[in-house]
């Protein structure tokens, strides 16, 4: 299979190293620079690169969109019009009413469509989901977590993240609370039908400086600059079959390299996870203790990508049965979610329904 990237940044090099390591033809990639998509093209030893989505559209079978969320509407609009797979980054997009149209739209055009929630595929999580649809584990009760990082916190690169014309107008809630509103629903089978949440910005004016760092101090020769998204996150939630549960997002908890954790209570039994220990499962019932589940020949973040992709490529050239991968649907009531969380952040934290 032919397939081309769209995008240099650091997850487009994972991509790359993905699709190389599953023996597919990277034959195009394309970014805003030529440069960049030389020197890409150069180290990935990729024949055709540039600037144009139309020599992607040309040369590939299916793409990998890996470039800032308010790109990915336009850009997988052309893609799925042009009738080309595609694989694209999360969050889909800023916009439920966006997303749910890329999803018809791909239904319409009969393409593979699928975002990269790479998480779900940790062997972990998959005994999870089994376990929970089992009668043992008995009523979803209660689902609860969080996904703390310490990337944003002073100082930091002033990337696309912060900017409101490449980022958007949310960065913790779309960032990584996108995973874990996917894994919810991945281990649950379950919606989120209503959030009340709460946004923290705690240094919404900071200075940039000419290395391309952000600091909340002013240095010599700083420019200043407003950072309009959140830091951080709490969010109340809502489930489709009455359970309750809460979130927090985090970008500047110290010593968080990237810690997601998600516990979900059964009337029966209780499971949770923590992807800092993703080989590990723990299971719990009332006068039983805690089991923990090691898998230790599990794979790790670069396998989960492989098995993504994999599901992916096999749908697409045998396009039967039901998607075993993150679709475009997933990915417009992922936005749907978002969304929701957002406005009720926006309006002193009043519930709002995510449909």
């Amino acid at each position: 299979m032919k397939v081309a990237i769209i995008g240099s940044g650091f997850i487009a090099h994972v991509h790359a190293a993905t699709i190389k390591a599953l023996g597919q033809e990277l034959v195009v990639i394309i970014s805003r620079k030529e440069v960049n998509a030389a020197a890409f093209a150069k180290k990935w030893h990729i024949p055709y690169y540039g600037t144009s989505i139309n020599l992607a559209i040309e040369k590939s079978d299916c793409i990998h969109l890996c470039t800032p969320p308010l790109a990915h509407y336009e850009q997988a609009k052309t893609i799925i019009a042009a009738g080309k797979h595609l694989i694209c980054e999360k969050p889909l997009t800023i916009d439920a009413k966006k997303a749910k149209e890329l999803y018809e739209l791909a239904k319409d055009k009969q393409v593979i469509a699928a975002v990269n929630f790479n998480v779900r595929y940790h062997e972990a999580c998959q005994r999870a989901k089994d376990l929970i649809a089992q009668k043992a584990f008995g009523a979803i009760r209660l689902i609860h977590g969080s996904y703390l990082q310490e990337f944003h916190a002073n100082s930091d690169y002033y990337s696309w993240r912060y900017q409101l014309s490449e980022g958007g107008k949310m960065r913790a809630t779309t960032e990584i609370g996108s995973h874990w509103i996917d894994l919810v629903r991945y281990w649950t089978g379950l919606e989120i039908t209503a959030v009340a949440a709460n946004f923290a910005n705690f240094q919404p004016n900071r200075f940039l400086t000419k290395d391309g760092m952000i600091h909340v101090e002013q240095k010599e020769g700083s420019q200043a600059v407003t950072i309009d998204s959140e830091d951080a996150a709490t969010v109340l939630l809502k489930f489709s079959n009455g359970a309750i549960g809460n979130l927090i997002l985090s970008e500047v908890s110290h010593g968080k390299m990237n810690q997601l954790r998600l516990e979900v209570t059964g009337s029966k039994q209780s499971i949770w996870w923590n992807n800092e220990t993703p080989y590990q499962l723990f299971h719990g019932e009332k006068n039983k203790g805690v089991h923990t589940t090691t898998n230790p020949f599990s794979g790790g973040f670069n396998e989960t990508f492989k098995e993504l992709f994999q599901a992916v490529y096999a749908a697409i050239e045998s396009p039967t049965g039901k998607p075993n991968y993150p679709t475009f649907k997933d990915g417009a009531m992922n936005a749907a979610v978002c969304e929701a969380i957002y406005q009720s952040a926006k309006n002193d934290s009043v519930w709002v329904r995510a449909s």
